[in-house]
């Protein structure tokens, strides 16, 4: 695999087959070499079973590097022609690790057969795995008037959980003594020891919430339109650009940096003063968006996944990255796309009919699923994780599985539902909460994590 051509450049060469994760909290350690010229500099970024490991160097030109790992040689490695002073930057990735190991990397530029510069050493420890040792514990509401169902939730806190979608009970659905029309209920929050039935109006009125998404606990959105501060919900106008359309999903950095996607190629983002939509060129639903702010540039790099899930209409993959929107290679996956996760410039998760990871360095490659079973058994609706040594996915019958930086994970013997799915899933520190149907039931599955293995 031969190198791009750019001042600053990262190429990715591999020494074993493709079981790569990046855990949350990368340990980062760059200690630059105190050499006359050719400089080389080696730094590395731990995984959990792999370690990232960039050279550094300059007047590389005919000159090859010689990467070791506890003294012993990895790989070597033609670095690409530089001009002008300018840096030549390249990326490996060492895999097979153990996790929460120490390693020990070193690089050496190699010549004309002679060292001309060595670099600094590099002490890391890979990453542990985490716990797949979670307690499970099924919640039902309503089903009674009318079909119940819960289509998103946000993890805010062990005592501060929002899920939304329609509940019908009892008593809803129908007048009370005074003649007045009771309303479903279209929220449930969770105060760390009970679920408590909420209604969020607008306008005084009933309407079915799709998605929440929460920056802290005194800024909560509601869709696009309706924002809790902590003591109220505060209703927003509905903009023209926004008016026929339904908001599958939200995700934004801040109250200011909003963006929803949904039906008819929906995409649009809010400033905190006012709308502007973003053209997708497609008609087919937006299910899912996912953003995070790139650590190296400081900009935020959004992935959204379109598809009619029930129906083959074709499938679009849009990123937003340095300011620029564009479409993303599809090939190799299924038409039925229902969810993206990331972790920018490192792994990428794509789940629907099937679990879709891609490395940053295979972008024109095409997409490769676990094979049937293996992870998966059933369409999977959502897919969110806290770094890649954490992810869940839940979907149909109730199936909800565990990425542990190592290996995955099904609890569906725990989780299974006999007529439903789990449209919506988080995670957050030690607990995962799933939500959906089953049928006529609304239903919410919370798993506490052991802190134990």
């Amino acid at each position: 695999m031969q190198p791009s051509h750019k001042t600053t450049r990262r190429i990715f060469l591999f020494l074993f087959p493709f079981t790569l994760f990046l855990a949350s909290g990368c340990q980062k350690n760059t200690t630059p070499v105190e050499l006359t010229r050719p400089q080389l500099t080696l730094s590395a970024e731990a995984g959990v079973i792999e370690a990232w490991l960039t050279v550094t160097t300059e007047e590389a030109q005919g000159g090859e590097v010689v990467l070791t790992r506890d003294g012993t040689e990895r790989l070597r490695f033609a670095l690409p022609p530089v001009t002008n002073g300018a840096m030549a930057e390249t990326t490996v990735v060492d895999t097979g690790l153990l996790p929460a190991h120490s390693y020990s990397y070193a690089a050496r530029l190699v010549k004309e057969g002679q060292t001309a510069a060595r670099s600094n050493s590099v002490q890391l420890t890979t990453m542990d795995t985490t716990s797949h040792n979670f307690n499970w514990e099924i919640t039902e509401f309503g089903g009674v008037h009318g079909t119940s169902a819960l289509y998103d939730v946000a993890i805010i806190s062990p005592t501060d959980i929002w899920a939304v979608g329609e509940i019908h009970t009892a008593e809803t659905d129908t007048f009370d003594s005074l003649g007045n029309w009771v309303s479903p209920y279209n929220a449930v929050h969770w105060d760390g020891s009970e679920w408590e039935l909420r209604r969020i109006t607008y306008d005084n009125s009933f309407w079915t919430i799709k998605s929440v998404f929460a920056f802290s606990a005194n800024d909560i959105w509601f869709s696009a339109f309706v924002r809790w501060d902590g003591v109220n919900f505060i209703e927003l106008p509905i903009p023209d650009i926004l008016i026929g359309y339904g908001i599958n999903k939200v995700w934004g950095t801040s109250s200011k940096d909003l963006y929803v996607v949904g039906t008819q190629g929906l995409i649009a983002h809010y400033d905190g003063s006012g709308w502007q939509r973003i053209e997708s060129g497609t008609e087919l639903p937006i299910q899912d968006i996912w953003g995070m702010v790139n650590p190296r540039s400081g900009s935020t790099e959004l992935f959204m996944v379109a598809s009619n899930i029930y129906l083959n209409e074709g499938k679009k993959l849009f990123q937003l990255k340095n300011g620029h929107f564009h479409t993303v290679p599809d090939s190799g996956l299924s038409w039925a796309l229902g969810s993206v996760w990331f972790l920018s410039e490192f792994k990428y998760y794509i789940a629907g009919a099937g679990i879709y990871p891609k490395l940053k360095s295979q972008w024109n490659q095409p997409w490769q699923h676990y094979p049937p079973g293996v992870v998966t058994s059933y369409f999977t609706y959502r897919i969110r994780g806290t770094g890649l040594n954490d992810v869940v996915a839940a979907g149909a019958f109730g199936e909800i599985v565990h990425f542990n930086g190592s290996n995955w994970k099904n609890f569906y013997e725990s989780t299974r539902l006999f007529n439903g799915a789990y449209f919506s899933v988080d995670i957050k520190g030690s607990i995962v909460v799933a939500t959906g149907i089953e049928n006529p039931r609304a239903v919410i599955a919370m798993g506490m994590r052991n802190r134990f293995h």
